[in-house]
């Protein structure tokens, strides 16, 4: 199996067994790796309904077939379980090396069920699998942890916090130290498992079908890297320059998603940033380095060489809670990846705490306490720390900015109706890092995918056609655990094909943009399934009522209606999205699975109705002939 080892480590917490068992061979060749290898071993091995919190939930970590080459953008893991925030998949993406070194420790992917009688380490190292105690670990902070337990450049440690063992819905994984598998209370669920950390490592590189033709599209690829100048630019500001052009363009999520202009942009966006930033750092084999590093003392306390906040902290709380202190900002990235929680999420709930009015808007202290007591359960954290819906309804307010249970990312969908469209319809929930964005297609571009380009970001026109393609194409991305941040799928140094060359030499397949897009279909589908077994349909891909209405500071123009999107307007796309997908109100449609070979997981997934398809071709816009 070239680009994999072939191997998955089962690990039996309750039992205390740590085993392998072979990928099979046509999972390997339907889904490659990454979300559709943890996605695939989800629905397999484990029931719908389950409690997110008991033993029976899976957790998985999961690599892809670049995994562990040393490319740039290739040392990213995906974790994935069943949320206990939504209540359907959650899964999440991270950087830094523990990616790079499980993939280089003789297996692919690591599935964790049972609950330990009391706190474990595992360790995945040279091949070797063993459980060791860790109650001294308890209560240890990321970091501490991270440090007793990596020690060296061949290991990396994911660990949970306080956050994590308090089983707060917002809790994170966090490895090496300031990478975080966050969104969806993962953490949560490593906590209810007494699982304290994962130790990786090794030198034992997934085989490569042809060296020759690897090293030749490798030197391509990482060539047309250096000569990217808009990824050059990213390496400077990474992704906190998007502050003071969203507040611009009036799409930075203020006051919790009332506004989207912020008077204090320029004090927390990049530029502002720099006078705490002492360096950059990137993930294993990456020269990019888009991730800053912070140093200084900040509101009393002294940060020490930290992982500094990215552009969604930076927002959630910096705009969202009207706080314009980039040291308490700074501070609260620091104390939640120390805590183990995630800065989006706890970012939405102090939001939700504001409004109902147990603090002022822009209190930088009351936020920073706040951290503190949704990490301990302790005061209001106790509520805050079941996440926005649980909030809302205990404080009172008006509805949460969420999708499925899911935080709404740090990009207004008022503004960006594709994006809209992708928030409300996806299978896991409100999502920054696969959703499309209508930015990429507004100007008339060359691109890889087969979509229409110089769409308006504020017309629905062709947008459900050009969001299932991205999505496609993310998801085949995301399959192979890569960063999006560093494909370019539009414009002239796009590299999608590049992208699929690699993969083609490393797995010995020829991988074309269009078979590149089946497998991202298949994949994203198998989360359509996750979601359809958990009972939830087409009533649950909608938009909170506080992403539809008016933003309050955008007037509109003359040839400009103000940033909204109606109900009618989502239905509108969503019908299109649904038929162009071949997706149906409560299942899919029998002719979808047929093509992608997912009949009879389909089927065996009785809650996932498989219906035969309304009459029709399909036509480019996703509306079909006989409607017409």
């Amino acid at each position: 199996m070239n680009g994999m080892h072939g191997r998955i480590a089962y690990v039996d917490l309750s039992a205390e067994t740590v085993t392998t068992e072979p990928i099979p061979e046509t999972w390997h060749e339907q889904h490659l790796g990454g979300r559709g290898l943890g996605v695939r071993l989800l629905l397999e091995r484990q029931p719908g309904g389950v409690d997110p919190l008991g033993p029976e939930n899976h957790l998985v970590f999961a690599t892809g077939p670049l995994t562990g080459l040393g490319l740039p953008g290739a040392a990213r893991h995906w974790v994935g379980a069943k949320s206990p925030l939504t209540g359907s998949l959650g899964e999440s993406y991270a950087g830094g090396s523990f990616g790079h070194l499980l993939a280089r420790s003789g297996v692919d992917a690591i599935v964790v069920t049972g609950q330990a009688a009391e706190p474990v380490t595992l360790r995945v190292t040279d091949e070797t699998l063993t459980l060791e105690p860790a109650g001294a670990l308890w209560g240890e902070a990321t970091d501490v942890t991270d440090e007793l337990l990596a020690g060296c450049p061949l290991r990396s440690c994911a660990a949970i916090g306080p956050a994590g063992e308090n089983e707060v819905l917002l809790a994170s994984i966090i490895n090496d130290s300031g990478h975080a598998a966050g969104g969806r209370g993962l953490g949560a669920v490593m906590g209810s498992k007494q699982l304290k950390a994962i130790v990786v490592g090794g030198d034992c590189p997934p085989p490569v079908a042809d060296r020759a033709a690897f090293d030749q599209a490798r030197e391509a690829f990482v060539e047309g890297v250096h000569e990217n100048e808009k990824l050059t630019q990213w390496a400077e500001f990474g992704t906190t320059a998007a502050v003071e052009i969203l507040s611009e363009q009036g799409l930075l999520p203020t006051e919790h998603f009332k506004r989207g202009r912020f008077d204090g942009a320029e004090s927390i966006g990049g530029e502002a940033l720099k006078g705490l930033t002492v360096g950059q750092r990137g993930c294993h084999g990456c020269p990019l380095e888009c991730k800053p590093v912070v140093q200084g003392e900040c509101h009393g306390t002294q940060l020490e060489a930290a992982s500094g906040p990215e552009y969604e902290t930076l927002a959630s709380f910096g705009s969202l809670l009207c706080n314009d202190d980039l040291e308490s900002i700074a501070l609260a990235n620091q104390r939640c990846n120390q805590l183990g929680m995630d800065t989006i999420g706890v970012g939405h709930v102090i939001a939700t705490a504001m409004e109902a009015g147990y603090a002022d808007w822009g209190d930088a202290e009351a936020m920073l306490a706040y951290v503190e007591q949704i990490a301990t359960r302790s005061g209001l954290g106790d509520v805050l720390a079941d996440g926005p819906d649980a909030a809302a309804a205990a404080l009172e307010t008006d509805e949460a900015a969420t999708v499925k249970g899911a935080p709404a990312g740090m990009h207004d969908p008022r503004g960006k109706k594709g994006l809209g469209l992708s928030t409300a319809t996806s299978p896991r929930g409100a999502t920054h890092a696969e959703g499309f964005h209508d930015t990429l297609v507004q100007r008339r571009l060359e691109t890889a995918l087969p979509v229409e380009t110089g769409l308006a970001s504020r017309s629905i026109e062709h947008k459900p056609t050009a969001v299932v393609a991205f999505e496609n194409a993310r998801s085949f991305i995301n399959s192979l655990v890569y960063c999006s941040h560093v494909v370019v799928t539009v414009g002239p140094d796009r590299n999608f094909k590049d992208l699929c060359a690699l993969v083609g030499a490393v797995t010995g397949r020829a991988v074309s943009v269009d078979d590149a897009l089946e497998i991202g279909e298949r994949n994203y589908t198998l989360g359509k399934l996750f979601s359809l077994r958990e009972g939830f349909s087409i009533v649950d891909d909608r938009l909170p009522k506080r992403l539809r209405k008016p933003l309050a500071d955008d007037p509109g123009g003359v040839d400009l209606p103000p940033a909204s999107l109606t109900r009618e307007e989502l239905e509108t796309m969503k019908t299109a999205y649904y038929r162009c997908r071949g997706w149906t109100e409560d299942g899919i449609e029998r002719t979808t699975l047929e093509r992608l070979g997912l009949t009879s997981l389909g089927e065996q997934l009785e809650c996932a109705a498989v219906h035969d398809p309304p009459r029709g071709d399909v036509l480019p816009d996703g509306g079909r002939s006989a409607d017409r």
